[in-house]
């Protein structure tokens, strides 16, 4: 008789497998106890070789890949130290496991199109929404039709209205990337360049949405950059295998209930809580200063608030959305202060750290922790010109002069484009640097108009672009510091002088630039932090903030500081949400919103 335990060590919660061990503390074949460590999942079995080879092939059936799985393990153990008591409950949004899709979602099924299919493993069945309680098949079917019809179909998932088109849909914020539902996972790779590890993320319980770059000269797809994903939803799931009998690969999507996720430093983090009014909760080593907090961010439904606060040394995070879009996004100064302090929730005295919080909407910024848990703002990115006129103004007026005059006669279009260029706010980010670069790098084609493409469009052609590089050299464009009273910040002018110098000397090679531009931000910044742990020591480095959705910069970021550096990106609290709440009841001084 053998003793044998399977973990699986996750880096946040997953409801799903917790599930799991329950049910299979229910066993009837297997003797058996499970248990749960922060976020390890474990279940432990007494018997011999032949009996435990059986349990370990149903256990890798069940199972399923989830993003959040870091090290599944099998060993075996001297004493089972695990329990015959049930885990306790986690809300599950999961709408279907590999047991039950091949019942309701393969077209050669008898019992295709019920959505309603009982599953014993995953339960799904019993949380299903009461719309779909009475829904057949050919009411689907009618849906589809009506999808072919109209070109366009709306369909309720958890409260959200989503809407499916066979055409790009038009957005009331112009700022969202076009979303992209696979209907053939089979044909993923004859229509987008992706990796196996985001082929394996796109088929996880999770049904994350990620980024992706379409194919070179793709006869349809004609934005830099797409987010796709599979079908969340049983509903959604038939929807798709109709329309892949009908020969359609993808659809677009809007107010996908997928959530966002990039991949940095080989961890796949959310972007944000995906979750509507759901609750988060993490034991705190540390006590906050404050009993509670309020932060709030923005995703494609509208206003999302995080109210967080402690009891008994446990952070409670509350997510609830609000419908209503903001006129204007109003920007934290103390996010990154927040993001840092949260990361650092289950050390009593935690020190020698950074955080490189790079933000679409929140003050990008680098901020140190010492050995006194002081914080102290390193580094601040500038606000640049809103538009191309000024941005034009402020070169002129800089040493850049020489520059821009001759990028004007050898580049004359693109100069009429920057010229016309609008941003729109906040304008102290990557993103936007990003944004004015890709008119110096001729991003507008003459077949398009300057005025229909969004900051978020022209930013995802320089990323784009850069991904597009294989090798490994690349220009070093220039990202100087500017000595400030109480912090350093970005000479921009100087950086976008370097991205026309080598725009001049190799108009043509773009791929090769918009690389360097990733590689080349990287190295400095890695410099920085060398400089700082110089003189405060810096043992950890903290990645954070939704300017990391830009993967090619992650990347860059991870193999240079990851060198000298451990690094963290706090997958367990999101890149901006749940961090900004859980660090705000640690703010020397109370947040006001």
């Amino acid at each position: 008789m053998k003793n044998i335990r399977f973990e699986f060590n996750c880096n946040r919660e997953v409801p799903f497998y917790g599930h799991l061990c329950n049910q299979y503390l229910h066993s009837e074949q297997f003797d058996l106890c499970i248990g749960q460590q922060g976020n390890l999942y474990f279940i432990e079995a007494q018997g011999k070789q032949t009996e435990l080879e059986n349990l370990a092939d149903t256990i890798a059936s069940d199972f399923l890949l989830s993003t959040s799985l870091e090290q599944p393990q099998i060993r075996a153990v001297e004493n089972l130290t695990g329990t015959k008591t049930l885990l306790p409950p986690s809300a599950l949004d999961l709408e279907y496991c590999q047991h039950c899709q091949p019942k309701f979602a393969d077209n050669q099924s008898a019992n295709f199109g019920d959505v309603n299919y009982p599953c014993q493993c995953c339960n799904a069945h019993l949380r299903l929404p009461a719309s779909l309680n009475e829904i057949k098949l050919q009411e689907i079917k009618n849906l589809v039709r009506q999808l072919e019809e109209h070109g366009e179909l709306t369909v309720e998932h958890n409260g959200i209205k989503q809407h499916i088109s066979f055409k790009p849909i038009a957005k009331d914020n112009t700022e969202q990337r076009s979303c992209l539902m696979i209907c053939n996972p089979n044909n993923l790779n004859a229509h987008f360049s992706v990796t196996n590890q985001q082929v394996l993320a796109l088929s996880s319980i999770e049904k994350p949405l990620i980024t992706a770059r379409p194919i070179a000269k793709h006869p349809r797809l004609e934005q830099a950059l797409y987010d796709i994903c599979f079908a969340k939803s049983r509903l959604l799931l038939v929807i798709c295998e109709i329309l892949r009998q009908k020969g359609i690969d993808f659809v677009y999507v809007e107010n996908s209930d997928n959530p966002q996720m990039v991949q940095i430093n080989g961890q796949w983090i959310r972007q944000n809580a995906a979750v509507t009014n759901s609750v988060h909760r993490y034991p705190a080593h540390r006590e906050p200063l404050h009993d509670n907090a309020q932060q709030y961010s923005y995703d494609y439904i509208g206003k999302v608030n995080f109210l967080a606060n402690c009891k008994n040394d446990v952070i409670e995070v509350k997510v609830e959305h609000d419908k209503q879009l903001p006129s204007s996004i109003q920007q934290s100064k103390d996010a990154a202060a927040c993001a840092l302090h949260a990361s650092c929730i289950k050390q009593k005295k935690p020190k020698h750290k950074a955080v490189i919080y790079f933000s679409d909407k929140f003050n990008n910024q680098i901020v140190t922790l010492d050995d006194k848990q002081n914080t102290d703002l390193f580094f601040e990115f500038p606000v640049l010109p809103n538009n191309g006129y000024e941005i034009v103004h402020q070169l002129e007026l800089s040493p850049q002069k020489a520059l821009i005059e001759k990028f004007k006669q050898q580049f004359p279009e693109d100069y009429i484009n920057l010229l016309s260029l609008k941003l729109t706010p906040p304008t102290n980010n990557v993103q936007s640097l990003w944004a004015i670069a890709a008119i110096f790098l001729g991003a507008v084609t003459a077949k398009q108009d300057i005025n229909t493409l969004s900051k978020q469009q022209l930013s995802d052609y320089v990323i784009a672009k850069g991904m597009c590089h294989k090798g490994a050299n690349a220009p070093r464009i220039d990202f100087p510091l500017t000595r400030g009273e109480a912090f350093r910040s970005l000479n921009w002018c100087k950086t976008l002088g370097s991205i026309i110098s080598f725009r001049l000397a190799e108009g043509d090679n773009i791929e090769k630039l918009a690389f360097g531009m990733h590689d080349s931000l990287a190295d400095f910044i890695c410099n920085w932090i060398e400089h700082l742990d110089q003189n405060i020591s810096i043992k950890t480095v903290l990645l954070s903030g939704s300017g990391f959705a830009n993967e090619l910069l992650g990347q860059r970021l991870s193999l240079r500081l990851g060198k000298n550096f451990l690094l963290e990106c706090n997958p367990e609290q999101d890149l901006e949400g749940v961090n900004l709440a859980v660090g705000a009841l640690y703010l020397k001084r109370r947040r006001h919103s």
